[in-house]
């Protein structure tokens, strides 16, 4: 067999287990995913890592490898027209538990979502929350005070029961 032979064959038999809804024959396939990809991350880590990393979505609503939160963040352009993220992730990550939040709460949200979203919305809304807050510039406002607030809205945005999948619809990933 060649390879797209093998690739083919491999299609039409996981639509076989698939379609089945034969316990019997998802275990047969479980069992040898399960074998392969042991095999897999001895030969080659990095691939078993992006395999990983596709089967994430399945346990969380909202789901970015730490490259794609990277990759969306760079495109950000904050209300003063600086570019990126405010907060780096080592920042960001070592905050949020001093702040008393979760870094990440499965189902809801992985890190990356929580670290892109909280940065979106200081890239979107500082100014408005910064007044909110009885301020009258960004740069009035203290650090942790705004990263609060931006956790704070990121989480309600990930846990919103109208869109289950924040991260999904807005950012199309």
């Amino acid at each position: 067999m060649n390879t797209d032979e093998m690739k083919d064959r491999f299609k039409h038999l996981y639509d076989v287990m698939k379609d089945s809804n034969d316990v019997d024959k998802m275990k047969i396939f479980g069992c040898a995913s399960h074998k392969m990809f042991n095999k897999m991350a001895m030969a080659n880590p990095a691939i078993a890592k992006e395999w990983i990393d596709m089967l994430e979505p399945i346990v969380w609503n909202n789901y970015l490898t730490e490259e794609m939160a990277e990759q969306i963040a760079q495109k950000l352009v904050n209300q003063d027209q600086s570019k990126g993220p405010l907060w780096s992730m080592d920042t960001f990550f070592s905050v949020v538990p001093k702040l008393g939040g979760k870094i990440e709460d499965e189902p809801y949200y992985n890190k990356y979502a929580l670290w892109l979203v909280a940065n979106a919305h200081y890239s979107d809304f500082a100014q408005s929350t910064s007044e909110d807050m009885g301020y009258t510039t960004i740069s009035e406002v203290p650090g942790e005070k705004m990263a609060l607030s931006m956790y704070k809205k990121a989480v309600e945005s990930l846990k919103d029961i109208d869109r289950s999948h924040y991260i999904a619809d807005y950012y199309h990933v």
